[in-house]
């Protein structure tokens, strides 16, 4: 950490919702109204319209077409969609803009679904923009393994992580959701990924939490809530060819009472840290505590 500062606001407001809740729902009303980047905005980015299915054969010369908009392939289902429907276990596409002649794909090879949990790992493609021939592949075992919280969202991440010239990176975003209502938990994570000097797809990366939030209240008005977020940024190294990468983090806790006339009184406390990830060997070394261990 190399920077901190923090202050305190208190806020007393007529509705009977804490600031949390409300703010999830400017932030869902804004989305819908403007267009901002959520999970549900990302996910309409990533559609792989009608390339979907021929992504599909080519890479996986062996699956066997379901009539339900799905493969079988090796004791996994791949589930294509004609439109992005918000589906987390979807195959999901986007062309690279760093390098249009490239389209990433990201494909969930689920060996296990049911309401309570599920199993599989994600496989990561960069196949040509012109043909969906596939140029790279990385499978990542796991990844879609989840249970009572639950995956939320895929979605690539396509900022201009430029690590050195002509060394661009991607990112791909995982969103997971608690569905407690008394005890909220939302987190997302950040993963990137670069073409080696081996031509070969490799993770640079590893699940860096950028955002995150999780509380417990009455599910009325009096409860305490935590939400972190980080940007980054790229920056030149002192010593290294490979740039460094920049977190800046904002955490917020709030903590709710009621008040007169059913007036929720929250009191919020924020400060700030940044930090700064350098290249060793293969990868971005993370501190203890910016990523996700389990």
């Amino acid at each position: 950490m190399i920077d901190h500062c923090g202050d305190m606001d208190m806020h007393s407001r007529g509705q009977s919702l804490p600031l949390f809740a409300r703010s999830f729902v400017w932030i869902v009303l804004s989305a819908l109204a403007f267009g901002f980047d959520t999970p549900m905005a990302l996910a309409a980015k990533d559609d792989c319209g009608s390339q979907g299915t021929a992504i599909v054969k080519n890479a996986y010369p062996a699956a066997q077409e379901l009539p339900d908009q799905s493969f079988a392939v090796d004791g996994a289902t791949i589930k294509v969609s004609a439109s992005a429907d918000n589906d987390p276990h979807a195959v999901i596409c986007r062309v690279w803009p760093a390098r249009p002649e490239l389209t990433l794909v990201a494909v969930p090879l689920m060996t296990r679904q049911s309401d309570d949990s599920n199993e599989g790992d994600l496989e990561l493609l960069v196949v040509s923009s012109s043909d969906s021939a596939v140029r790279h592949r990385l499978r990542l075992p796991h990844l879609m393994n989840d249970d009572a919280l639950y995956i939320s969202s895929i979605a690539f991440d396509t900022a201009r992580y430029r690590l050195a010239p002509g060394d661009m990176a991607f990112g791909l975003r995982v969103s997971l959701q608690g569905s407690s209502r008394p005890n909220p938990f939302g987190e997302t994570t950040l993963w990137l990924f670069r073409i080696n000097d081996k031509e070969q797809l490799a993770p640079v990366l590893d699940s860096l939490i950028v955002s995150s939030n999780q509380g417990e209240w009455d599910t009325n008005c009096a409860g305490e809530f935590h939400t972190t977020e980080r940007t980054l940024s790229m920056a030149p190294s002192a010593d290294s060819a490979v740039a460094d990468i920049v977190v800046d983090e904002i955490n917020t806790t709030t903590i709710s009472t009621p008040g007169k006339d059913g007036a929720c009184i929250d009191t919020e406390t924020t400060g700030g840290n940044s930090y700064r990830l350098r290249y060793e060997a293969s990868a971005y070394r993370v501190p203890a505590g910016l990523n996700r261990t389990e």
